[in-house]
């Protein structure tokens, strides 16, 4: 009787766990849910502000040497030359840009 007793007892025991680790399994789901959609939300909030940054910085920025389209103003900036060519568009580079350009097919401003 005392085995049956404690066979009764271990088995309702395994019952508490089992039911114990299923609701420990729900509680951990539904909290990595919750933090990925709050990871979300922070995430599209700071995006949002990064780019209203950009548009605020882009309108102070100085333009890039490719986005150059004349001599003069390409001649502005100290980190650009304008560069020519008889086979290709006259084009601005900046000057790590203009070294690497083949010299039979561009002639830079110093």
């Amino acid at each position: 009787m005392l085995i049956t007793h404690f066979a009764h007892r271990l088995a309702n025991w395994g019952l508490m766990a089992t039911s114990y680790g299923f609701t420990v399994l729900i509680f951990v789901v539904v909290l990595s849910t919750l933090y990925q959609f709050s990871s979300l939300s922070t995430a599209d909030s700071s995006s949002s502000y990064r780019s209203l940054l950009a548009v605020q910085r882009s309108s102070n920025r100085i333009p890039r040497c490719n986005e150059m389209g004349s001599r003069s103003k390409c001649s502005l900036n100290p980190k650009c030359k304008w560069c020519r060519s008889e086979a290709l568009d006259d084009m601005c580079f900046s000057e790590s840009e203009a070294w690497r350009l083949p010299h039979q097919v561009f002639t830079c401003d110093s």
